[in-house]
């Protein structure tokens, strides 16, 4: 878990002008909690595979979600993205002034549609490279998640999400650091050191992922999203200022 009382990338921060430095700063900030959210998985699996109670609730839980259906996605990943993440930053007295009711009910929305778009990206996943864990399989997945998929889509919007919020919903102070830097600069400056940072939790937990069966695959994400939204808020707050 993060300190919440500081931005978990102040180094970061005063390393704008460099996106890969201040990249490397944001992902040594956030080691440990990247660490933790790693091994977090890979027990979640161990336990998966060997430990009968976890294998019944887990199993319990994949035929939920295959029952039922798409509200699945869109309800958990809101909860675990949005209202836990945003409840834990409200408890703490120091950032209740910045974590308004407003805030929620966007994130809330938002990460509701995250679900709906990641479990299609699993089921697509499923369908073009099949469901298997070997190697070559979890190779692929891993590659078309952290090298397509999060590079050209998922964290270039989800960070301007995060700015619009902390803009105060202003689309034109939202979108000022792309004019004045362009795109490609915006790009670099603000969205670059998240990717970085993103890797280092998410490249070994969708490894993990990806070894479990679909029905469960949106779940722990659910379960690593949580985690990981917090330290994204800060790390947002950090660089695109």
């Amino acid at each position: 878990m993060p300190d919440l009382d500081s931005p978990t990338t102040s180094v970061a921060a005063s390393a704008e002008t460099h996106p890969w430095r201040s990249g490397l700063a944001a992902a040594r900030a956030n080691l440990v909690p990247g660490l933790v959210l790693s091994g977090f998985a890979v027990g979640l699996l161990v336990s998966y595979w060997y430990v009968p109670p976890v294998t019944a609730a887990l199993e319990s839980l994949a035929q939920m979600k295959t029952r039922v259906g798409w509200p699945f996605a869109l309800v958990s990943t809101a909860v675990f993205g949005a209202a836990i993440p945003w409840l834990v930053q409200r408890a703490r007295p120091s950032l209740r002034r910045v974590t308004l009711w407003s805030h929620l009910v966007f994130l809330l929305m938002f990460w509701g549609f995250k679900g709906l778009e990641i479990d299609l990206l699993y089921r697509l996943q499923a369908v073009w490279f099949g469901q298997g864990s070997d190697p070559a399989t979890l190779a692929i997945k891993t590659f078309m998640d952290q090298a397509v998929y999060c590079p050209i889509w998922a964290v270039p919007s989800t960070v301007f999400a995060y700015a619009f919020k902390d803009a105060g919903f202003s689309l034109r102070r939202t979108i000022q650091p792309i004019r004045e830097h362009g795109l490609r600069g915006w790009y670099g400056r603000v969205v670059l050191p998240v990717l970085i940072s993103n890797a280092g939790v998410w490249v070994p937990a969708v490894l993990v992922i990806y070894c479990l069966p679909l029905a469960l695959q949106l779940p722990v994400q659910n379960l690593v999203l949580c985690f990981w939204s917090l330290l994204l808020a800060f790390q947002v707050r950090g660089v695109a200022r």
